[in-house]
């Protein structure tokens, strides 16, 4: 099953979790776009207000990478303990067009992340969606987390959580760094909301 749908996010995330209590003491930052919990998940965005662009995919089995159009991708374990594993955003608590990610009920799941747009409008706050990510659930045993197509804003993750990401990998060559100051200075205002996000 696909499905799309534009949805508000705030404070630069938003949620693939289960109708139950967030176990925000369990959750595992690391590579800055998904970040696994003891159950469900946190996708950072980079607008820290405003709509973005989601479109869900819910499988029997890993799909083919689809890497065109996409600036980044990674790959997590996710588990559902309820069995209504459902992207939430904490105000559209379930999108209508969104489905239930696990059909096949509670159990550990494996979910693909891609995103773009995420260094448009880093921390800002917009009216018009500018970013998109595609959320890909299939069942699946926990496996490490990997990152299949890295950006600047990952790395400077991976770096500002390496005490925490030695069960990462990179399979993708890591694309060459943008060395003006526009992007050094997103990459910065990028590791300020992750800590805060982690102070939090």
């Amino acid at each position: 099953m696909t499905t799309s749908s534009v949805m508000f996010v705030n404070e630069g995330i938003f949620g693939v979790s289960d109708d139950a209590q967030v176990p925000m003491e369990t959750v595992r930052w690391s590579n800055g776009l998904a970040a696994p919990m003891d159950h469900g998940a946190w996708i950072l965005t980079g607008i820290n207000t405003g709509p973005v662009r989601v479109e869900a995919h819910c499988l029997d089995t890993a799909p083919p990478v689809e890497a065109t159009g996409w600036e980044e991708i990674v790959e997590i374990s996710v588990r559902s303990t309820a069995g209504d594993l459902r992207i939430n955003s904490g105000y559209e608590v379930t999108p209508d067009a969104l489905p239930v990610l696990n059909p096949q009920g509670p159990g550990w799941y494996r979910m693909r992340v891609h995103a773009s747009g995420r260094s448009t409008n880093p921390d800002g706050v917009g009216d018009e969606p500018v970013e998109g990510y595609l959320i890909t659930v299939w069942p699946q045993e926990p496996a490490e987390s990997v990152v299949i197509r890295s950006s600047k804003m990952i790395d400077e993750a991976l770096l500002a959580n390496a005490d925490t990401t030695s069960e990462e990998t990179i399979t993708h060559a890591t694309p060459k760094p943008d060395d003006t100051a526009e992007s050094d200075r997103k990459s910065d205002t990028r590791a300020r909301l992750l800590r805060s996000l982690q102070d939090d």
